[in-house]
């Protein structure tokens, strides 16, 4: 996989057919994670749904997704953006130098109950812990903001654990 790969939600509710037919399981990602931590940095004013989001992946216990305290590079950055022009409510994207990014797009955003909100800002820290797409609407990695899982369901927790171990 490229250092530039990036995983983003298409918005908009209902997502077009072919995007739902367009959404196999995907192979995890390269991740955000050092070690066994996952730093951030937020400069996002979805901080409630990150705090849950970190809430939920945290009691896995594998991984510990904390605030970046050092001096070096927090793992991942998590800014805001507003724009019409893209088809995305949530990115993730990996750099091969620096923080990872999450980016969170309020043009979208915006207007979601706090659920949507909640599962946009957990499906994409979920690739930052190296999990791919699941092609189930009941998981919170499903590749469309119509999934029905707002927090880690079954399939993203085998996933987790395939990547993290139990």
């Amino acid at each position: 996989m490229s250092a530039s790969l990036t995983a983003g939600l298409f918005a908009g509710l209902p997502a077009p057919p072919a995007l739902a037919a367009a959404c196999p399981d995907d192979p995890n990602t390269i991740g955000s994670v050092d070690g066994s931590e996952l730093t951030y940095s937020l400069h996002t004013k979805y901080t409630a749904e990150w705090a849950r989001a970190r809430a939920d992946w945290n009691a896995l216990g594998k991984v510990d997704i904390k605030p970046h305290t050092g001096a070096a590079y927090a793992d991942v950055d998590a800014t805001d953006v507003d724009r019409a022009d893209i088809g995305w409510s949530g990115l993730w994207e990996s750099h091969e130098l620096g923080s990872d990014d999450i980016v969170l797009n309020d043009h979208f955003l915006g207007s979601y109950p706090a659920d949507v909100k909640r599962g946009i800002v957990t499906h994409e820290l979920g690739h930052a812990l190296r999990l791919g797409h699941r092609s189930a609407r009941g998981a919170v990695m499903y590749c469309s903001d119509t999934r029905t899982a707002f927090a880690p369901a079954a399939a993203d927790i085998a996933a987790y654990r395939a990547v993290w171990g139990s």
